[in-house]
């Protein structure tokens, strides 16, 4: 574009334009007739720079060239950018008479230089604000050239500290020597992880991702780090969880193949030592709490090889160490039934640990203290397994779980132990009782073969959405296959079709409320049969209190099942035959019924006292053998009735029964207490033989106290439940004999003193029992007696 305008004036208006090429029209849209006579500040506009205009002006002013990059407008208002070089023209005479300006449209390269530095400015913005550390270094001195701001905030040095360093300096001299092979490799591996070192010296496992740039003329490395150290941490938390529970599977089969008492114990403080990975273990056992005279057996590694080889106080003050005072411990422990955990900052704080003996000044420091009680199969306290001294770290609620489940498994193993014990001390009593015992003989060899065949249970766990991630050899000895045979939901596909909607349900609502849930289901084994198994799982949660993942364990209850099916066959058919023998009894016990009231009635007044005698014990034989009929019929309809649950008010029931019995005996003075709003839930035919049976029981037994006193009542239970109770301050009994109440045909008292069939509470056990509930005696020799009973809704 060329452009000519006259010398002067510089000011306002300016030197008008004399001359333009036709390029000048084509970039501007003025016309030439639009421009001549015009002056070139028309083409400015709001972004024009008055910097560049002024430094233009001050160069016309001194007549002198300049050059210069100014933004213009077209007519339409369109900018854009010019390269101009003016030059005056002057006549011969000396005398300036134009200026002659070259201008290029530049806008383009603006354009294009502006979005460059646009660019750089949001890379740089990407690389400060990025939340991971970022730099640059030289690719020859190792020199940092850059970094952003989450590594000066996670290493904790300076932009200039950084500056002034190498890629070494923030590593320990071992990783720099690895760095240096790693650098020299043609190929090296970009997977591997690198331990960093912060300004305060502590560490972090990094994972980085390189590449080459060029950096201010220079080859240089451009490197993201990644923080790994948790990633590290949680899957190393795994690998060593699994292979605790793998070194567990080991111990369910090594520990019930002992037999004796003695070495099973060693076998479990070995076997649970080794699977939590701890310095020491103890097994105590002790009977009826007698915690002074418990048996102990240790295992201890390399570590307390002085206190298991030392002198006696040496093994005094290791016993003392690891059971932590002894008595306060069962205290704590044993008979609340929990697990126990410390710390090693807790336990450096425990009287027990502090008043221990025999350590002199060489007090070992240990990481770390647990106990875990052994449960029995009456749900009492066996005993105590104590760990001690974790190998790293304290111990952990994953390792309580862990150890807990060891803890079933050698409780039972020890009671099977201590029976086969039992069952070779009898074996040798009953050597010569064998004809008289023959049938006790064969239980005990039954019992025998129980205790020498009883196999591992099968343990598993699995993710928190329920697929299975591990079994233990037992699983694969009942199911036969291999891991990736069963993993996942594949092990589903084993289950009774009829069970799966049971089993999901549980399993549903256990994830819904984190809880434990049991029940029951039958897998197809590979012997072709379906096993009936009996399973029980928990949740193991994580530091954030979520799941982690679920362990459970499956025992095989086949046989009990069968067993329980062929006893309540047995029942059953018990049942039938009483119902009918009781029924078959009643035409000729009316015979002779019928028969002695008539004779007697014939004989009229001739009858001699002692044919009236014979006559009344035939009658009063009659009336008791019809009373047992009535009892055994009560029995038996309990066992057959239909249970139709509602809702019960027995304070209305009770009262009733309290007129009755008035209205039999209206000259017995008796005081009866029953409480408003007793309200309850089940079948109220049963209900009502229940407390006909309690209440005549408390009325009969008080016959011979003058202030005879009965009260029906309720209480609640430890879990809030209703517990119903009928009372009395008659006789009593002693409690010895409590396991013969609810047994048919078992009395307490001679039916000279009071009278009954001994059915009576047989029937009450039997109707409590239908409707789920429990029923209990409390009394003594001539104090009264209170009967309790409980319904499960």
């Amino acid at each position: 574009i060329v452009l000519i305008t006259e010398a002067e004036p510089f000011g306002e208006p300016g030197p008008r334009i004399v001359f333009v090429k036709d390029a000048f029209g084509r970039r501007t849209g003025y016309t030439r007739e639009e421009v001549i006579g015009k002056t070139p500040r028309i083409l400015q506009g709001p972004n024009t720079q008055r910097f560049t205009l002024n430094r233009i002006g001050a160069a016309l002013k001194k007549w002198q060239p300049i050059q210069a990059e100014l933004i213009n407008y077209t007519k339409t208002g369109e900018e854009f950018w010019i390269e101009l070089d003016m030059v005056p023209v002057a006549t011969f005479e000396g005398w300036f008479t134009h200026w002659v300006a070259v201008e290029r449209d530049i806008t383009k390269r603006k354009l294009a230089d502006q979005a460059i530095r646009e660019s750089e400015q949001r890379y740089f913005e990407l690389f400060e604000n990025a939340p991971v550390p970022m730099w640059v270094y030289d690719a020859q001195t190792f020199q940092f050239l850059a970094v952003n701001s989450a590594a000066v905030n996670d290493y904790g040095y300076s932009h200039a500290q950084f500056l002034s360093m190498t890629i070494f300096d923030i590593r320990s001299e071992a990783e720099g020597v690895r760095l240096k092979q790693y650098l020299a490799l043609e190929t090296p591996d970009s997977s591997q992880l690198w331990p960093h070192r912060r300004k305060d010296g502590s560490e972090l496992t990094t994972r980085g991702v390189n590449k080459p740039i060029q950096h201010l003329g220079k080859c240089a490395m451009f490197v993201v780090v990644m923080d790994v150290s948790e990633q590290v941490q949680a899957e190393n938390e795994v690998s060593d969880y699994l292979a605790t529970l793998q070194r567990a599977a080991v111990a369910t089969q090594a520990i019930p193949l002992h037999l004796s008492l003695d070495g099973l114990m060693d076998e479990v403080a070995v076997q649970v030592r080794t699977v939590i990975g701890a310095h020491q273990a103890v097994v105590s056992l002790c009977s009826d709490t007698d915690w002074a005279n418990a048996t102990h057996t240790f295992s201890l590694s390399e570590k307390y090889a002085d206190y298991a080889a030392g002198s006696a106080e040496s093994a005094s003050a290791s016993s003392k160490l690891l059971s932590m005072g002894g008595a306060d411990v069962y205290a704590m422990a044993c008979k609340n039934t929990q697990a126990m955990r410390l710390t090693q900052a807790e336990l450096e704080a425990h009287p027990g640990w502090l008043n221990a003996e025999g350590f002199a000044n060489h007090r070992p420091t240990m990481r770390g203290w647990m106990a875990i009680p052994l449960i029995g199969r009456s749900g009492s306290n066996i005993g105590l397994l104590q760990l001690s001294d974790k190998f790293k770290g304290d111990f952990t609620l994953q390792d309580e779980y862990v150890a807990t489940e060891l803890a079933q498994l050698a409780s039972i193993a020890i009671e099977n132990a201590q029976l086969l014990e039992e069952v070779r001390q009898l074996n040798t009593g009953l050597e010569q009782k064998v004809a008289k015992r023959t049938a006790a003989l064969a239980r005990q060899e039954a019992l025998f073969r129980a205790v020498a065949e009883q196999a591992p249970q099968v343990i598993w766990t699995a993710d928190p959405s329920g697929r299975v991630t591990f079994f233990n050899r037992a699983w694969f000895d009942l199911m036969g296959g291999q891991l990736h045979d069963w993993d996942g939901l594949k092990w589903s596909t084993a289950m009774h079709p009829e069970d799966l909607p049971e089993v999901k349900a549980n399993w549903l609502l256990a994830v819904a409320s984190q809880t434990p849930y049991v029940g029951l289901r039958r897998l197809l084994a590979k012997d072709g049969t379906f096993h009936v198994m009996s399973y029980r799982a928990s949740p193991v949660f994580n530091a954030e209190g979520k799941v982690d993942f679920w362990i459970g364990i499956d025992a095989d209850v086949s046989e009990i099942k069968a067993i329980e099916a062929a006893l309540l066959l047995s029942n059953q058919e018990l049942e039938s035959f009483s119902y009918s023998v009781s029924h078959d009894l009643r035409s000729p016990l009316n015979t002779i019924d019928g028969f002695s009231r008539l004779l007697s009635k014939q004989l009229g007044a001739n009858v001699s006292d002692k044919e009236k005698h014979f006559l009344a014990r035939i009658q009063a034989g009659v009336a008791q053998m019809s009373r047992l009929i009535e009892d055994l019929l009560s029995l038996a309809q309990v066992s057959r009735v239909q249970l139709q649950h509602e809702a019960i008010d027995l304070t209305v029931i009770c009262r009733r029964i309290a007129e009755e019995l008035q209205s039999r005996q209206p000259d017995r003075a008796v005081t009866v207490h029953i409480e408003d709003g007793l309200h309850a839930y089940g079948d109220s035919g049963l209900i009502r033989i229940v407390m006909e049976n309690l209440m005549g029981n408390a009325w009969k037994f008080t016959s011979h106290v003058a202030d005879a006193d009965l009260r029906v009542g309720q209480k609640t239970d430890a879990a809030g439940s209703p517990v119903f109770f009928v009372s009395d301050n008659g006789a009593g009994f002693d409690m010895a004999y409590a396991n013969k109440l609810f047994v048919a045909f078992q009395r307490l008292h001679l039916p000279s003193e009071f009278p009954g069939t001994g059915i009576g509470l047989a029937t009450v056990g039997r109707a409590i029992a239908r409707h789920g509930g429990l029923v209990w005696a409390e009394a003594a020799v001539g104090k009264g007696a209170t009967f309790f009973f409980t319904l499960s809704r």
